[in-house]
């Protein structure tokens, strides 16, 4: 069904452009994700999020009564097949811009291609700061694991209340393994004690048994008087450790960051992880949304039945990025211009919006820094009943005051 749902994605298109005459030029977009391969979970959100998105933009007469067009080409969860396709984009396609993947592999792969075409692009997913510094056409939607990293050992330490925790560190992912080393950084920092985290145990990504690092933390959880365990996970590995963590005996609070946040969680988790807070960029509760992001939301329920996602709602506000800097440069310098003005100038003025304004049809309202990292506040979510819910919603102002700096590590 979802597979049918992606081929059916170009005559969607190619019927809306129908429904607006044919004097105007559809505005030419394009997403790289992964619909097949080990990365395929993520990238379904993605693609009805956008299926979503697209529909809604056209019916509301497009961009400046511009059709919008996305193409959605398929990564195969692979960087080779990324790059292919960033090239079949912006060469073949001919997008004003571009956005995909959920990892930095992949973001790379893509963001190197549309760098070097100097055309706009930017990452979904991916969440290792070193992804927007490929050049300054490459841009992140989601929160960065540095700014993550504050933010969550703020909230553990201030909110939550844990003053000593055990981590797993996936060191086969550099999502794991950075996101790992933020956290305990700014966490001895918060909670001033420079051992806050006196276990760490380690795994790679897809492993299924977990008892040897389960039985350390056991053995240790008094002595080193452990109070939670924190997965930076990708979304199988932290439900697959909550089970056996818990036949096992281990009570203690699970805490995860928003890699944890897809269905996997409660699929794979079951009770085990009922109870467990975790930090994430999305929930259809957060307060201050736009109504067009509400009103995605409604229609996604009435076409899914069920609430869009964290990372499909990050796929949302990427084509939104680009749908407001498409309706800025517009707005600025006219259809006129718009008409006449070759390939390479609409991709070159369409990025230099996405750098300098502030949007305000994605979920949150935020911009970028001059690097290209987001000014995002964090959303909080907990399993409750066996659903997946809104907690708290902690803001960029929060974790970061100003003259504070997360700049990535070297």
């Amino acid at each position: 069904m979802k597979r049918l749902g992606f081929l059916l994605l170009v005559f969607v298109m190619a019927g809306s452009v129908a429904l607006f005459g044919a004097d105007k030029e559809p505005i030419r977009i394009g997403m790289i994700a992964s619909i097949t391969g080990d990365a395929a979970e993520m990238g379904i959100e993605f693609m009805e999020s956008v299926l979503v998105a697209v529909d809604l933009i056209n019916s509301r007469g497009g961009i400046h009564g511009y059709p919008l067009s996305v193409s959605i080409v398929d990564g195969q969860s692979d960087p080779a097949a990324f790059a292919l396709k960033a090239h079949r984009l912006i060469d073949n396609i001919k997008v004003i811009a571009g956005f995909g993947a959920c990892d930095i592999s992949f973001a790379t792969a893509a963001g190197e291609v549309f760098q070097a075409k100097k055309t706009v692009f930017t990452d979904i997913a991916g969440t290792t700061p070193t992804i927007p510094l490929v050049g300054d056409y490459m841009f992140m939607t989601p929160i960065p694991d540095n700014d993550q990293g504050r933010a969550v050992a703020m909230y553990i330490n201030d909110v939550l209340g844990y003053k000593k925790t055990t981590i797993f560190k996936d060191i086969a992912s550099a999502y794991g393994t950075k996101l790992t080393e933020y956290y305990i950084h700014f966490l001895k920092e918060f909670s001033d004690d420079p051992n806050p985290v006196p276990l760490v145990v380690t795994y790679e990504t897809f492993d299924e048994d977990f008892s040897p690092q389960l039985t350390r933390i056991k053995a240790q959880a008094e002595k080193l008087g452990l109070e939670a365990i924190v997965l930076p996970t990708w979304p199988r590995d932290a439900p697959t450790i909550a089970v056996q963590a818990r036949a096992l005996g281990i009570d203690l609070a699970f805490i995860g960051t928003d890699g944890v946040d897809t269905t996997a969680l409660i699929d794979v988790g079951g009770d085990s992880v009922e109870g467990m807070v975790y930090a994430t960029h999305y929930d259809p509760s957060i307060p201050g949304q736009p109504q067009i992001c509400l009103d995605y939301v409604e229609e996604f329920r009435a076409r899914y039945d069920y609430d869009p996602g964290a990372f499909g709602t990050m796929a949302y506000d990427s084509l939104m990025i680009m749908v407001e800097a498409v309706k800025a440069v517009i707005d600025e310098k006219g259809e006129a211009w718009w008409d006449s003005a070759g390939l390479a100038d609409k991709r070159t003025a369409t990025r230099d919006k996405v750098a300098t304004m502030t949007f305000q049809w994605t979920s949150q309202a935020f911009s970028f820094t001059p690097e290209g990292w987001p000014r995002r506040a964090l959303v909080w979510r907990v399993v409750e009943n066996g659903e997946r819910v809104f907690y708290d919603f902690q803001s960029y102002e929060d974790y970061t005051p100003e003259g504070v700096e997360t700049l990535p590590f070297k």
